[in-house]
């Protein structure tokens, strides 16, 4: 019963999600156009900071495996 609850949870969620942005996806365009600059001076940002997280997983993965033993 929790498993079929969750599962129609998610579609309808799914489903929601969807039309809404069917609906908005004009305006959403050009908001995002309008600010286009400032989504690429972030996405940089963002993939810059998650390099340097994986680089520091990969440097201290020692540590990490003693911490969580598989």
């Amino acid at each position: 019963m929790a498993f079929g609850l969750a599962a129609v949870v998610l579609v309808l969620l799914l489903f929601t999600l969807s039309v809404a942005i069917a609906t908005a996806q004009e305006e959403i365009v050009r908001t995002v156009h309008a600010h286009l600059r400032d989504v690429r001076r972030w996405g940089g940002w963002i993939l810059i900071g998650i390099g340097l997280w994986l680089l520091t997983l990969a440097i201290l993965a020692p540590f990490f495996a003693r911490i969580f033993p598989v």
